[in-house]
């Protein structure tokens, strides 16, 4: 016959389940951890050498000293850390990339610096070309001169700290942190467009011509009005 289970056999066996599954995804997760720490070492270990990647992003002593916590890393991982907990190799990892991150965040900066350069530089363009073109041109007559000027202001502003940036960088290594990051540069795309394109979408104001043959028809309206009950009164 049917086994009958009672509620705390029932209960007992839930969470023997739960701990399985806590036990497995324990295992999981460190595996996984350990798996990123050592793909970590590995892909950095190349990359701190190579010309086409970190070599010329970092100083010498950078260098020597990061490559040297690679291996004291890695050696620890294929000895005393091969049974580590998923916490211990969490630390291994973070104190490395203490090391390596700003190392990368160079080498990245460098790569995305000219194009985030070259987006700004052509809004700054397009942005005074239509400062210019607006000025005298009655289709922005809606415009006013505060607003117009505010514009060129704002252009010569960004351009102002562009060049400034570029001439600061340009005097540095590669293995210096930047004079400007990529965001800064977003930022000031997003400052530029953000006072400017209100301006150039600014929308003319209702003509009140309209508002003026309203006006004349209810005058005549009421002229008519008032003519018919004077005939009426002279009739009567």
């Amino acid at each position: 016959r049917p086994m009958e289970w009672s509620k705390a056999s029932k209960d007992a066996a839930y969470e023997a389940e739960v701990q399985m599954d806590n036990t497995d995804r324990v295992v999981r997760e460190t595996a996984d951890m350990r798996n990123e720490l050592e793909s970590y070492l590995y892909d950095m270990r190349d990359k701190i050498i190579s010309e086409s990647h970190l070599r010329n992003f970092c100083t010498d002593e950078e260098r020597e000293a990061f490559s040297s916590a690679l291996e004291k890393t890695e050696n620890w991982l294929y000895e005393d850390g091969f049974d580590a907990v998923k916490s211990v190799y969490f630390d291994k990892l973070s104190d490395v990339k203490k090391m390596g991150d700003p190392i990368q965040f160079r080498y990245k900066e460098s790569q995305s610096r000219s194009q985030s350069v070259s987006v700004l530089q052509r809004s700054i363009e397009k942005y005074k070309n239509w400062v210019q073109m607006a000025q005298g041109n009655d289709k922005f007559e809606h415009i006013t001169d505060d607003e117009i000027n505010m514009c060129y202001a704002k252009c010569d502003d960004v351009s102002s700290w562009l060049y400034d940036m570029l001439d600061k960088q340009g005097a540095l290594p590669l293995s210096a942190n930047p004079a400007f990051t990529v965001e800064e540069v977003q930022n000031k795309a997003r400052e530029l467009s953000s006072t400017i394109s209100p301006v150039m979408n600014k929308p003319k104001p209702v003509p009140k011509k309209e508002e003026k043959k309203e006006e004349k028809k209810e005058e005549k309206k009421d002229e008519k009005v008032e003519k018919e009950q004077t005939s009426k009164k002279e009739a009567t």
